[in-house]
């Protein structure tokens, strides 16, 4: 098996450190951006099973969901293009309209389902990280995501003395910069609420989304040679430190009617 994909916002339950103390101060009075319950997996195939194999049991797997009327989750696969030595054949990322459709999700699979499908997957493949996440949405990438699309993932860490309202501000400048310049990508922050364990070293994932290639080697092109390194180190100044992105190849294998997520 190789190995991990996101690390996640090491949490006690009901008191959310690293994500709460992003939105405790400064935000009483806003709005403070929906959080949606996101769930990852990181896999590798059996020997001799195939991404063939595993869309098999996805669509097993999606006629049951829809069998059974299920409108509030939605997934992705994701497969390495650009990363280190310590990554992973294949991802699974899944998101929920909300926490509470994520827990009632999660009972009526483990009530009805588990015993079938995890049987299932698990003669396709063995999956070495369950985390979940808590992600909000910075950067809207506009309408449903295609079908398939790239997705890129840093860790990230406030410089010392940067308090989030600043940070914060920081983003929002630097997005509306890069909305300015035509760049045509979504932006996430995602903490790690469970099954990490341990400190991870960084505070948070950094994750941005281009429907293509031409669009993420648009947004290179100008952050490489059109001014936008400038730019955003100005914007930015010396407030956070992220790590080298690793860029997935994703797939959207099952879609909430209307929306893919908040």
């Amino acid at each position: 098996m190789k190995k991990k994909i996101l690390a996640v916002f090491a949490a006690i339950p009901l008191m959310f450190v690293g994500w709460a103390v992003a939105f405790a101060d400064g935000h009483e009075e806003e709005k403070s951006p929906w959080v949606t319950p996101v769930d990852t997996f990181t896999c590798s195939f059996k020997d001799g099973k195939d991404m063939d194999d595993l869309n098999d049991v996805i669509a097993d797997w999606n006629e049951f969901l829809d069998a059974k009327g299920v409108d509030d989750y939605g997934a992705m696969i994701m497969t390495p293009n650009y990363h280190g030595p310590d990554t992973f054949e294949f991802g699974w990322l899944g998101f929920w309209t909300s926490q509470e459709a994520m827990g009632a999700g999660i009972d009526m699979y483990r009530a009805e389902a588990a015993s079938r499908f995890d049987a299932e997957f698990a003669k396709v493949s063995d999956c070495d990280t369950h985390e979940h996440w808590a992600s909000i949405n910075v950067n809207d990438p506009g309408g449903a995501a295609p079908d398939t699309f790239v997705l890129m993932f840093s860790n990230c860490t406030r410089e010392d003395g940067v308090e989030w309202d600043e940070l914060f501000d920081r983003i929002k400048k630097a997005m509306d910069y890069q909305t300015e310049k035509g760049f045509e990508k979504g932006d996430w922050m995602m903490w790690p609420v469970f099954g990490g364990g341990g400190d991870p070293g960084w505070e948070f994932k950094w994750v941005t989304s281009f429907s293509n290639y031409t669009n993420f080697g648009k947004a290179y092109q100008h952050n490489a040679n059109g001014g936008g390194r400038q730019a955003m180190n100005e914007i930015m100044g010396k407030s956070l430190d992220c790590d080298a992105a690793r860029v997935y190849n994703a797939r959207m294998i099952r879609r909430i009617p209307d929306a893919d997520a908040e």
